[in-house]
């Protein structure tokens, strides 16, 4: 075993590393939040939510809703029915009793029953019949199934406020025929322009200018500076009322990007259209990069000033000093 260093070995150690050694590091965290969560409660649920038929005129189906008592207690529901139409641009709706009478589905709707008694965790089944009148034009109609709670009485001489629940099974129907199915793309883009990390966020906004709801399908293709692609991305197959603007909000799920790309849309409504739209976006993750630079700089001025150091410590190896 060697103990000990040779006094030229030594001297030549000292000059090169200039009596120590010095280590340059970067570290870059990045946190998340994880989302918050917000619990509901509510007495009893309905089931589908949402139905599509598609019927001609002069025809008629039959069709069934199931609510379910989530209580402990037995539940008295009234139900009705009602027109919707879309309320902003994500996909909400709003409840209307005069509705635009070309898209009015509710008087085409018979109930079984006016009300419907639920045992507690039960779950009961409600059936409607749905006629379509000879006469009806080609397009689409939208109406709902109405659930409301009966509130509880207050005893006599007590005042206060009684929780009154809703829920609402929507029916959307197409009437065969030669309707006048017309899409186009309102508007294509970014959350912003230049980002410094993934994930970016594609806003698409459709209008319907037809009268009959549409569900196009399609897709995002990201391609970089260079023209190669980046990720082909599926656009969410939602709904789109006849007059209505709706929002798709589509994400490109990378985190680390450089440079400029272009994103090409291309949407389908069923064979009679195709529609696209492109736009661009930059990413730019310029603190890591000004942090890798400023390291590049160090290691450069480290080796630039121990330079003389180095050409000293190889004479003394050589000895020639």
């Amino acid at each position: 075993m060697i103990k000990t260093a040779s006094p030229i070995l030594r001297r030549a150690l000292t000059i090169l590393t200039g009596g120590g050694l010095a280590l340059v590091g970067a570290v870059v965290l990045a946190a998340t939040p994880s989302p918050a969560r917000a619990a509901q409660t509510q007495g009893f649920q309905i089931s589908p939510p949402v139905t599509e038929l598609a019927l001609d005129p002069g025809t008629s189906t039959r069709g069934t809703m199931k609510v379910t008592n989530l209580t402990d207690t037995q539940m008295t529901l009234t139900l009705g029915k009602q027109n919707f139409v879309a309320k902003g641009e994500e996909g909400e709706v709003e409840l209307v009793d005069l509705g635009d009478p070309l898209y009015s589905l509710a008087p085409w709707f018979t109930l079984a029953r006016p009300t419907v008694e639920v045992p507690p965790k039960a779950t009961k089944e409600i059936e409607y019949i749905l006629s379509v009148p000879a006469d009806a034009e080609p397009g689409g109609r939208y109406g709902s199934i109405i659930f409301d709670t009966i509130p509880p009485k207050l005893p006599t001489g007590q005042s206060g406020a009684a929780v009154k629940q809703r829920l609402a099974g929507l029916i959307f129907l197409r009437i065969g025929g030669e309707a006048n199915e017309q899409l186009a793309i309102d508007s294509f883009k970014t959350s912003k322009t230049f980002y410094e990390y993934g994930p970016v966020l594609f806003q698409t906004r459709i209008k319907n200018s037809g009268n009959v709801h549409e569900k196009p399908t399609g897709q995002i293709v990201v391609k970089n500076m260079f023209g190669f692609t980046t990720a082909t991305i599926k656009v969410d197959e939602k709904n789109v009322i006849p007059g209505a603007v709706r929002r798709l909000d589509t994400q490109l799920k990378r985190h680390l990007l450089l440079g400029r790309y272009t994103a090409s849309l291309t949407l389908r409504n069923g064979a009679k259209q195709t529609l696209t739209a492109d736009t661009t976006f930059t990413v730019v993750p310029y603190k890591l990069l000004a942090g890798l630079v400023i390291a590049a700089l160090i290691f450069l001025l480290f080796f630039w000033k121990a330079r003389k150091r180095l050409r000293r410590a190889l004479r003394i190896l050589a000895g020639r000093e």
